[in-house]
């Protein structure tokens, strides 16, 4: 879409910039479709940022906007604006969890190495040289096997995230492959190529979703009973 200066990856750099415990967020952030100071965003950035970058349909992107309003909003003069950092506060009804794919288990605003390399090693593992949903099946069975068990809201979240990673991330292999990983989990920036080939071609819906969310949650089942 736009190669321009004005999208090119820029970290946050400035402690008063904020950043979530979602790569795909602070990836929009780092890339200026949504504010790089990562504030005061409305419903309808976040919706268009996610449809616009991400191809997710706009039931989808709204939904995901609007819990996250809902849930870490805060009221302004023009309306809910939400800060990304707001959304690594853990409780009952909020989104962020243990047990994440490349975030620790503590409010967490930037991606733990080490379970990037954890993430890189499964994918060097796998003769396709990526991650296929079986691997984020068994990661998702081993990071959550490390943590207090998760309530059902959290582990759907939890699933949810992993199953539009993968439909976001995956190549024609069905596989993540590892410099996407590195670079949307480790850098928390759009892959190489993004509007050339990585991004989806078919919009991503909540139907599709749900099916992969099942898909991992049957896998991961049949894994713990290996």
């Amino acid at each position: 879409m736009d190669s321009s200066h004005e999208h090119e990856f820029i970290p946050a750099a400035n402690p008063s910039e904020s950043r979530a415990p979602c790569p795909a967020l602070n990836a929009l952030a780092n890339h200026g479709y949504l504010p790089r100071t990562g504030k005061d965003i409305s419903l309808s950035q976040l919706t268009h940022a996610i449809t616009t970058v991400y191809n997710f349909s706009y039931a989808l992107a709204f939904l995901l906007s609007f819990t996250a309003i809902l849930r870490y909003g805060k009221v302004s003069l023009t309306g809910m604006k939400v800060d990304l950092a707001s959304l690594s506060q853990f409780g009952p009804l909020r989104i962020a969890h243990q047990a994440s794919l490349a975030h620790s288990d503590v409010p967490s605003h930037t991606p733990d190495p080490a379970l990037v390399q954890d993430l890189l090693s499964r994918a060097r593992q796998n003769p396709s040289g990526g991650l296929d949903l079986r691997d984020l099946a068994a990661t998702r069975v081993d990071r959550e096997a490390q943590c207090p068990k998760l309530d059902g809201l959290h582990e759907e979240i939890a699933c949810g995230e992993s199953a539009l990673a993968y439909l976001t991330l995956k190549a024609e292999e069905a596989v993540i492959p590892s410099r996407r990983i590195q670079q949307w989990f480790g850098e928390e920036r759009l892959p190489d190529g993004w509007w050339q080939n990585v991004r989806p071609r078919q919009i991503i819906g909540l139907a599709e979703t749900r099916r992969v969310v099942f898909v991992i949650r049957e896998m991961m089942t049949n894994i713990k009973e290996e």
